[in-house]
C-alpha cells in the first residue's frame, strides 16, 4: 500500500487525509448542486450541510472509539487526539451525518424527499474517493485468502482480501445501477425521496455482503458494521414502504379485512 502522498522534512502528507477532504468537498459540492436545482435557498443548503458535517464526522469517532476502545485503553485523551490515534467510522459518519440531514430538513423546512435525493447523488461519489483513501493507505483489513499470484505480482494486494479494492468495484456497480433507476423513477413520476432510499438499500446490502471477507470484531455472530447495515436496510426498507406507496397499496385491504370482521360480528 502506499499510505503517504508526499512528505517535506517532518511534514508528511497522506492519501487517506487528501481524500477525506476531496470526499468532503465533493459531497458538499453535489449536495449544493441537487437542492439548488431543486430550488432550495442557499442559506438552508448551508445549515444543512455545516451541522451535518459536525455531527458526522463526531459520529464517525465516535464509531471508530467504540469498535477500538483497546486503542484508547492507556489514556482517554487520545479519543480527541486524531494526529496520535487516528481513525474514523465510514458507517458512524454515515448515521449521523445522514440523521441530521434528517432531522435538520423538517427545521429549515426542506422536503425530507428532495434531501434524500440529493443524498444519493452526493454521497456515493464521496464514498468512492473515502474508499479509494482507504485502499492507499491499508486501512480496511480483509481476512487472509489465497489470492491469485498475478495480483500479487503487480503489488496491489497481499495475503488479504484486499476489502477496499472489493467495496470500490461494487460501488461503483451500485452507482450504475442508481443512475438507471432514476431515469426510470423520473420516468414513472415516483415521488421524491425513492432515488435516496434505493440508494441506501443497495449500499446496506452490498457492504453486507463484503463485511464477510474483512477481518472485524464479532458481536452476537456479526460485526459491528453488519448490525448497522442491517439497521440502514431496515429503515430503507420502511422508507420505501411508505414512500414507494405501499402503505397506500396495503390500505385498502386492511379496510377489507376489518368490514369483514365487522359483519360477522354484528351477525
Amino acid at each position: 500500500m502506499h499510505p503517504v502522498l508526499v512528505s517535506f522534512g517532518p511534514v508528511v502528507i497522506f492519501n487517506f487525509s487528501v481524500c477525506l477532504v476531496l470526499a468532503w468537498g465533493v459531497f458538499s459540492f453535489l449536495f449544493w448542486r441537487a437542492l439548488r436545482a431543486s430550488g432550495t435557498d442557499e442559506d438552508k443548503i448551508f445549515d444543512l450541510t455545516f451541522y451535518a458535517t459536525i455531527v458526522a464526522f463526531i459520529a464517525a469517532r465516535i464509531g471508530f472509539v467504540v469498535t477500538h476502545w483497546e486503542l484508547f485503553a492507556d489514556t482517554w485523551l487520545k479519543i480527541f487526539a486524531l494526529w496520535v490515534q487516528p481513525g474514523l467510522s465510514l458507517y458512524g459518519g454515515i448515521l449521523g451525518g445522514v440523521g441530521t440531514l434528517i432531522y435538520m430538513s423538517r427545521n429549515v423546512k426542506v422536503r425530507l424527499g428532495l434531501v434524500l435525493d440529493a443524498v444519493s447523488h452526493a454521497l456515493p461519489l464521496a464514498i468512492l474517493i473515502g474508499l479509494v483513501g482507504a485502499f492507499l493507505d491499508g486501512a480496511v483489513v480483509g481476512k487472509i485468502a489465497d489470492l491469485p499470484w498475478s495480483l500479487r505480482v503487480m503489488g496491489l494486494v497481499g495475503r488479504r482480501h484486499p476489502v477496499a479494492l472489493y467495496e470500490i468495484v461494487a460501488l461503483v456497480l451500485v452507482m450504475l445501477a442508481l443512475s438507471a433507476l432514476e431515469r426510470r423513477a423520473a420516468r414513472n413520476k415516483k415521488p421524491y425521496g425513492i432515488v435516496g432510499v434505493w440508494f441506501f438499500m443497495l449500499f446496506a446490502a452490498v457492504m453486507f455482503i463484503l463485511e464477510l471477507f474483512t477481518e472485524s470484531r464479532v458481536y452476537w455472530t456479526l460485526t459491528a458494521n453488519q448490525w448497522v447495515l442491517i439497521a440502514i436496510f431496515a429503515e430503507s426498507l420502511g422508507a420505501m414502504y411508505v414512500r414507494g406507496g405501499g402503505r397506500e397499496s396495503v390500505r385498502p385491504l386492511i379496510h377489507k379485512i376489518y368490514a369483514k370482521f365487522s359483519n360477522k360480528r354484528s351477525v
